[in-house]
Formats: structure tokens, C-alpha cells, sequence
């Protein structure tokens, strides 16, 4: 259930960044325990105080059936929170 070590480094990076209020979201594709797109998305809300979305978008693997509409409205929920219609 741990983050790919590039993941860790460019959230502690992030945190340089002001992103505090900002919308965001997380989203991975997983072959394991799937922990990973819960931890990056809770480290966006608790560490960098971004303006999250409703949770992570887990995908048990990238070629999932549904996956791209899965992804579709993930990203209009994206969207929706930054005052798009």
C-alpha cells in the first residue's frame, strides 16, 4: 500500500507550492492493496489543505471496463468544484 517513491517526492515538493484552497483530486490505477490513490489524496487534504473533491478515484487496473467513463466524471466532479457549469 505505499507510494511510488516519484509520488512521495512531488507532494513533498507540492507543499513549496501554496496550494492551500486550491481544488484538487487523485486518482491511480492499482494491482495490489489499492492504497495508494486514498494516501496521495489524503495527504492533498490534511498536508496541503487543498479544497478536495469526495475521494479518490481507484481503478483496480488502468484497462478496467468503464475506467474512461470512471475518469470522465471524475473529472467533471473536478470541474463542478472549480465553478464549471
Amino acid at each position: 500500500g505505499q507510494m511510488m517513491q516519484g509520488m512521495k517526492t512531488m507532494l513533498f515538493l507540492a507543499e513549496k507550492a501554496g496550494l492551500k484552497g486550491k481544488v484538487g483530486g487523485s486518482f491511480g490505477a492499482f494491482g495490489w492493496s489499492g492504497e495508494a490513490p486514498g494516501r496521495i489524496f489524503d495527504t492533498m487534504d490534511h498536508i496541503l489543505e487543498m479544497d478536495m473533491v469526495s475521494g479518490p478515484l481507484r481503478l483496480k487496473s488502468a484497462a478496467l471496463g468503464g475506467g474512461t467513463q470512471m475518469a470522465q466524471e471524475y473529472g467533471k466532479e473536478i470541474a463542478k468544484k472549480m465553478g464549471a457549469s
